[in-house]
């Protein structure tokens, strides 16, 4: 009836927070529809797999993910896609948090994030590394299932990263879709008519040496593609109108970047 206080929604909250210092995990802690499956070794890196069991994010939700590596090479990754559906309240809320000190070499690289119509989300991403340190971080946005069909009518998308090396701020840029994220994207000025949208990062002493075995990655992408190299950090933008040739552009690159094979969940 008119003036009633609506029932409370139920909302998703996940935390992870895993601590690895060389082999042994300093600490593991897992709690609500956020779950770590026991990190394993597999080659040169330890591999995290995360997942979501609510089965995607809705508006209040809140997931809290903290990561840090120390004299280790470990990538973080996720299961699946991760779905930003409709929100009908407050915008979801994604905090990730990445430590990287002693020489580690620290990979984040969850699978795309796919925004559906109606969905309300703000994501946080900082990095806290050490110069004697590498990283990689890859995030990827979809808009809708292509497959589907489906069109992007209304959303609203906030993505900020802060990246700090030695306690500095070296990086920060932010990102911000909202109302009709297809129409924005389609102008030719914007996305082109693109629906899939990718930033690389990599940060790491030796980064000019990598920068260098990208050029001719680059050059074969089917994807709208550019990469920028100052500072010791490397920046690669990536946009398409077609997601799957898009992620076969996006695994060659993260491919180059590691200097090994994907994680094992990309390749099922």
């Amino acid at each position: 009836m008119d003036g009633a206080t609506p029932s409370k929604l139920q909302r998703a909250r996940g935390r992870i927070d895993l601590h690895l210092c060389g082999s042994k995990i300093e600490r593991l802690y897992q709690s609500g529809s956020a779950r770590l499956m026991l990190p394993k070794t597999y080659g040169e890196m330890t591999e995290a797999v995360m997942l979501n069991t609510s089965g995607g994010i809705a508006g209040g939700d809140v997931l809290d993910i903290k990561v840090r590596a120390q004299n280790c090479a470990l990538v973080a990754t996720t299961q699946t896609a991760e779905r930003l559906y409709r929100s009908s309240t407050a915008p979801a809320q994604i905090s990730i948090d990445l430590v990287a000190n002693s020489a580690a070499k620290l990979h984040w690289l969850p699978q795309e994030t796919i925004i559906f119509d109606g969905a309300e989300a703000a994501r946080t991403i900082q990095l806290d590394m050490t110069a004697d340190s590498r990283c990689l971080l890859a995030e990827t946005v979809v808009l809708g299932r292509q497959a589907m069909g489906e069109q992007i009518k209304d959303c609203h998308f906030t993505d900020n990263w802060r990246l700090y090396r030695d306690g500095v701020l070296f990086h920060a840029e932010s990102l911000r879709l909202s109302g009709r994220a297809d129409e924005i994207l389609a102008a030719p000025a914007a996305g082109n008519g693109a629906r899939l949208l990718s930033t690389i990062f990599y940060a790491g002493r030796d980064t000019e040496h990598i920068a260098s075995t990208l050029v001719p990655v680059i050059g074969a992408c089917l994807s709208s593609c550019a990469a920028s190299y100052w500072e010791d950090k490397l920046v690669i933008r990536l946009v398409s109108p077609h997601a799957p040739s898009a992620r076969t552009d996006i695994n060659n690159i993260l491919s180059t970047l590691r200097q090994q094979p994907m994680p094992r969940v990309w390749q099922i």
